[in-house]
């Protein structure tokens, strides 16, 4: 079993050398927060982002999402809690109608990611794309189409979580701690995406293996996680002065600027989510060995 250290150099080392799968989370991110800005601007008057995803109250780092998303390293601008019922509302509406986008989206984009990275292709089965783009876009939508059900289940799930990062500040605000019970569902379910797309498993099953791995493998979890939580937090570090200096451009050039570590990101916690299978079980999606010189 390779070290997350290795697994880390090869999933980045991978992306670099092959980034056309950027550009998925990169558009899904990008279409999110314009639609957020509209529907912020129509329903309340007002003009502020929404990234997807959620970041808790005083809290600087979040758990990587299988799909990027700058709502990673930023949370919204400005906080929603300086504003009125609208704004909070408009919060609830978006969140609610990106569920069933973004479980395509994300279901989509790991299915690219295994597609591009982690599957060995066929010289003869490579010759009927025209472009290297035909066989990421042939993989999302397939991917998409198959586990849109089960992703749906682990997007509503999310929203869950943004919603109560969202109102247990305004609900709650004497408790000091609750964002660690979020952030612990939300570790919970780290692996819950990969499994679904690699063992082609329903959302209950999903969630039963990424807690069972969670729990069997707790330290390389822990020691991924703050491979992600300094990585976020450290993009993180942009937002300020990279929002001072653009306005309201900032988060979509941070979202430009963040994609591609966030794909090397859920590359990686793939690679660490197949570390953990028998050799036997994931011959479809590990990366061929090296070959060996023969011996004389």
């Amino acid at each position: 079993m390779e070290g997350v250290g290795e697994l880390f150099g090869r999933s980045v080392d991978a992306v670099l050398r092959r980034p056309r799968a950027v550009l998925l989370p990169l558009g899904i991110d990008l279409a999110y927060l314009l639609l957020g800005t509209l529907l912020f601007f129509g329903f309340a008057h007002v003009e502020l982002l929404f990234p997807q995803g959620y970041r808790l109250p005083l809290f600087p780092v979040a758990v990587p999402h299988a799909l990027p998303t700058v709502g990673d390293v930023v949370g919204p601008t400005p906080a929603l809690s300086d504003f009125g019922r609208d704004v909070i509302l408009a919060a609830l509406i978006l969140i609610t109608l990106a569920i069933p986008l973004l479980a395509f989206a994300e279901a989509g984009f790991l299915g690219a990611l295994k597609a591009v990275y982690l599957t060995e292709h066929d010289v003869l089965e490579e010759g009927r794309h025209v472009d290297a783009w035909s066989r990421v876009r042939e993989a999302f939508f397939a991917a998409g189409r198959r586990h849109w059900r089960t992703f749906l289940v682990l997007r509503g799930i999310q929203a869950l979580l943004a919603i109560a990062a969202l109102l247990m500040p305004l609900w709650l605000p004497a408790l000091g701690n609750y964002g660690l019970a979020v952030l612990a569902v939300d570790v919970l379910l780290l692996y819950a995406p990969y499994a679904a797309i690699e063992g082609g498993k329903g959302a209950r099953a999903s969630i039963r293996e990424s807690i069972q791995l969670v729990s069997d493998h707790l330290a390389t979890t822990l020691v991924a996680l703050l491979f992600g939580f300094l990585i976020t937090g450290g993009v993180g570090l942009l937002a300020t002065p990279l929002v001072a200096l653009t306005g309201v451009y900032g988060p979509f050039l941070l979202s430009a600027l963040y994609a591609p570590i966030g794909t090397a990101l859920a590359l990686f916690l793939y690679n660490v989510y197949l570390s953990f299978q028998p050799r036997e079980n994931v011959p479809e999606s590990s990366p061929a060995p090296a070959a060996s010189p023969s011996s004389a």
